[in-house]
């Protein structure tokens, strides 16, 4: 009998808003439902790790003197209305999920257990993780890989606005070369913009495999989620 596949997804936040600046954009909720809804279809398990970018971003705090910490816990915050919402929208098009915050809000938002989520995944629900890791000073992408270890997922999904990893920003050098496939060595000694190097380190310390790639381009995310051998993207490993 095969194993079950477990992925993780990591969206970032300014992906929710879709060509609005901020907010939500129903056409982006309807797309990424769809393709959870089928990729669930075909046993396959899936937890999410969910920025906050479309409600707030850090560099809007600087001109105010707010310091890092406080910056972050209100990026937190963020992420947690995300899921709220997303959460909402999913059971409402009849996709059970379970929400989980790094830590709870009142009483409508649990605060996240390792056997819970995994016992929510095993019961074909999708898993929305929020909160970041509860700690100031780290990433959405610090917590994408740390979830993604703690839940034994087969490979972290981390969808950009980019078809991949390049050389250089290929919005500014149109000569950049996109890779298909990398080490983890050769994204950290070239500080290759993948995530951040905690993340970098972290998933090749346990041996993670990420795949950033566009989550815009048709059935990206249904693709990368079912096909372990797509070729969208690019592939990070040891």
């Amino acid at each position: 009998m095969s194993k079950t596949r477990r992925v993780l997804l990591k969206v970032s936040g300014e992906w929710f808003s879709g060509s609005n600046e901020k907010g939500f954009d129903k056409k982006t909720f309807i797309s990424l439902s769809e393709s959870l809804v089928a990729a669930k279809s075909k046993k396959i398990q899936i937890a999410l790790v969910l920025g906050g970018g479309n409600i707030y971003r850090g560099r809007e705090l600087t001109s105010l003197n707010i310091d890092q910490v406080s910056a972050d816990y209100i990026g937190m915050l963020s992420t947690i209305m995300n899921g709220i919402a997303l959460s909402n929208f999913l059971s409402s098009n009849d996709c059970e999920n379970s929400l989980f915050s790094s830590f709870a809000i009142g009483n409508f938002v649990k605060a996240y257990s390792k056997e819970e989520a995994e016992r929510a995944l095993v019961e074909d629900k999708i898993v929305i993780l929020v909160g970041g890791l509860g700690n100031p000073l780290f990433t959405t992408d610090s917590t994408a890989s740390v979830r993604a270890v703690e839940l034994n997922a087969d490979v972290m999904l981390k969808a950009t606005n980019v078809d991949g990893v390049y050389s250089e920003d290929p919005k500014i050098n149109k000569e950049a070369i996109k890779y298909d496939h990398l080490s983890f060595e050769e994204a950290i000694t070239k500080n290759l913009k993948v995530m951040d190097q905690t993340s970098l380190c972290f998933c090749r310390d346990n041996n993670l495999s990420v795949r950033v790639f566009n989550a815009d381009a048709e059935e990206a995310i249904l693709e990368t989620i079912i096909n372990e051998n797509t070729d969208i993207g690019t592939l990070v490993e040891l």
